[in-house]
């Protein structure tokens, strides 16, 4: 027999919904239409494309490291462009997107043609170098 009180409710160290982690940015429809800060916002947005350009990059420099197509150095250098670069363009492509819609589809529509476009630019960039 369980010591534990399976009729009490489950609790989670923090609820859902906002406020919900300490520190954790939290985006909401009225931050997104100008209720909130809008530099806190893009700075939100840089650290997701961050994240989601570096963990792209690391996946796929992973694959290369394994058929030893590239070096270590090689990798890190990868992924921190990749870093740069998604920070870069995300938090661009956001404040390009909230200055031409604040919702719907054709916001998505010029956050993902601004995303592109910068980092299309900020590679050409750097395959120049």
């Amino acid at each position: 027999m369980s010591t534990h009180d399976l009729s009490a409710p489950a609790t989670l160290p923090y609820a859902y919904g906002a406020g919900a982690m300490p520190g954790a940015p939290q985006y909401t429809a009225a931050g997104a239409q100008g209720g909130g800060d809008t530099c806190a916002g893009l700075l939100g947005l840089a650290a997701l494309g961050a994240v989601i350009g570096g963990a792209a990059a690391a996946g796929a420099d992973l694959r290369l490291l394994q058929r030893d197509e590239i070096t270590g150095r090689e990798a890190l250098a990868d992924i921190g462009r990749a870093v740069a670069t998604g920070a870069a363009a995300t938090a661009i492509a956001g404040a390009v997107a909230t200055a031409v819609s604040r919702q719907g589809m054709l916001r998505l529509a010029v956050l993902f043609g601004a995303g592109a476009a910068v980092t299309y630019a900020l590679q050409r960039h750097l395959e120049q170098d």
